[in-house]
């Protein structure tokens, strides 16, 4: 049995664009700065979606769960698995909450679950590259 615990980490960018330009690129755009494969939809309450990574030896299925426009998306990993460890993150919430900041807008992204004993500082890592720098980079390049 592996030893899991809670994890609770934010990290947030700011970037030149709109909330409403932000935000319609997280719901619509999200295999353009994930870095696994994703299918299915993510623009709308209780759509549901998978990222997949290494065929099928990193899955997990998330639904939209809470959707304020131009100013919060949060999903919830409904299923998940990676075979590697068997580790399981399923009950996970990842959370984008926008602010406004004069023309530029700040995006906090939380990842708020489930993190093997000893993969905290991994967890901190992929969050950051994922926002800090997949994110980042697509949004402030994007037309």
């Amino acid at each position: 049995m592996q030893n899991h615990t809670t994890a609770h980490y934010t990290t947030s960018i700011e970037v030149a664009k709109s909330p409403g330009a932000v935000f319609n690129h997280i719901l619509y755009d999200v295999a353009k700065f994930w870095p696994e494969d994703v299918e299915g939809e993510s623009s709308k309450l209780n759509d549901e979606f998978i990222f997949k990574s290494g065929g099928d030896s990193h899955y997990s299925k998330n639904k939209v769960i809470e959707l304020l426009p131009n100013k919060k998306v949060t999903w919830l990993v409904t299923e998940s698995i990676r075979k590697t460890d068997n580790f399981d993150w399923t009950g996970t919430k990842m959370i984008f909450e926008l602010t406004p900041k004069g023309d530029h807008t700040m995006i906090e992204f939380t990842y708020d679950g489930v993190v093997l004993e000893g993969e905290y500082d991994r967890l901190v890592q992929i969050c950051d590259m994922v926002i800090k720098e997949m994110l980042h980079d697509f949004i402030t390049n994007a037309g």
